[in-house]
């Protein structure tokens, strides 16, 4: 049988190929001729980066993070190697200063290959450039913020987070323009607690996000964040005014600062109180216009929700006088026997109060002033003893004495 033409050709063909197989599998193998190779995109990896970090310093940019490699060889060696075994090694351990330096990069081949039958043809351009920077670390507050809007009766509280504090790390100049990390939590007529993970935001001394990130980490990129939201009540605040140095309750003007507080709805209605008191503040103890600063003590059962540890408390007197008398008259009763008491002041001079019309007709014989020495112990000293003030007289009855810590300075000898 004849073969056609077209089926001689196919045959021709096929022969060639596996004669051109044969060859270059010969030269190769056995021949293993010379030859050059471009790899690209070869990596540039750094070395002695652990010497450089504790020497305080860090790298914060390379100008090529990857090259062309040309090589010379043997044609078997060149074909074992590609980006992926073979990369270039610069050493930064020598650097001890901040600045922009040229290393010299040397060709690093994986192990089964024999350095003798391949050398970089490129050799003159295998520079790299980098920028060293000091290092630092600084620890920053985390701080959230609740941007949205609560449902009605309802009320955010504090944002927490966790953790509470980062420790960043990077170039020491740009960590010294990092004042906090910022996480915002948002959410629309919000009724209940909200807890998710938040990316954080690195915040400048400027109040402005700080933009030149690259080379700053961080011991975290994203913090739980817990959102507390409850119903609350707010509750007025009150005071008792007891009655002393002329004044009533009925004479007192006064405003509390802030005038109410919010607190946590409790479950039961019966723990709920009408106002939370302040506490008393007795009126012979005020002399004018005074402002006080008094704790907020909760009842049982009541959580406070964003209050104040104090209050303040301003108090004025109203269409009442005050007056100041010198009272000669000074009582001293139970000397101890034996005893001689020498007044070292003549006069104590004693406040009074009371309706302008009473204390206009006040003197200092309408006021008794007594010093009991019963317990007093002799010497040569000048000691003081605590005086008993009072108002007498049936037409003064609405007048009275301000304040309760009169003394008299004595010296009591035998």
């Amino acid at each position: 049988m004849k073969t056609s033409k077209k089926e001689r050709k196919s045959i021709n063909i096929a022969l060639a190929v596996v004669l051109s197989l044969a060859l270059w599998f010969y030269v190769i193998n056995v021949e293993n001729p010379t030859g050059t190779a471009t790899i690209r995109d070869v990596s540039v990896e750094l070395q002695g980066m652990e010497t450089l970090t504790q020497q305080g310093f860090m790298v914060t940019e390379i100008e090529e993070e990857t090259k062309d490699l040309k090589l010379n060889g043997r044609k078997k060696t060149l074909m074992k190697l590609d980006k992926d075994n073979v990369y270039l090694a610069a050493d930064v351990s020598s650097i001890t200063a901040e600045g922009a330096y040229t290393l010299n990069c040397r060709t690093v081949y994986p192990s089964y290959v024999n350095t003798d039958n391949v050398t970089s043809s490129s050799w003159n351009k295998m520079q790299v450039k980098v920028t060293v920077r000091e290092r630092g670390t600084k620890e920053i507050p985390v701080r959230g913020e609740f941007i949205g809007t609560e449902a009605e009766g309802c009320l955010a509280g504090w944002v927490l987070t966790d953790p509470e504090t980062l420790e960043l790390t990077g170039p020491k100049e740009i960590l010294d323009t990092i004042s906090y990390a910022l996480v915002q939590i948002t959410g629309a007529d919000v009724s209940s607690t909200i807890v998710q993970e938040t990316e954080v935001v690195l915040i400048g001394v400027d109040g402005q996000p700080v933009q030149e990130l690259d080379d700053i980490t961080s011991s975290a990129t994203v913090v739980q964040v817990t959102v507390p939201v409850r119903k609350y009540l707010e509750l007025p605040l009150s005071v008792t005014f007891l009655d002393g140095g002329g004044a009533t309750a009925q004479d007192v003007s006064y405003k509390i600062r802030p005038n109410t507080i919010t607190v946590v709805e409790p479950r039961h209605e019966d723990n709920i109180p009408l106002t939370v008191s302040l506490g008393e503040i007795d009126l012979s103890q005020v002399y004018g216009d005074t402002t006080y600063a008094m704790p907020i003590r909760l009842p049982a059962g009541i959580t406070a929700w964003r209050t104040p540890a104090y209050a303040t408390v301003t108090v004025s007197l109203e269409n009442l006088d005050s007056r100041q008398l010198p009272v000669e008259d000074i009582q001293l009763l139970s000397i101890p026997e034996g005893c001689t008491a020498e007044r070292i002041s003549p006069k104590l001079y004693v406040w009074v109060r009371g309706e302008p019309a009473q204390v206009k007709k006040i003197t200092q014989e309408d006021i008794r002033v007594e010093v009991d020495l019963s317990q007093a112990v002799p010497g040569e000293t000048i000691q003081r003893f605590p005086a008993k003030v009072t108002l007498v007289g049936e037409e003064f009855e609405e007048a009275g004495v301000i304040g309760t810590n009169y003394s008299v300075a004595l010296r009591l000898t035998r």
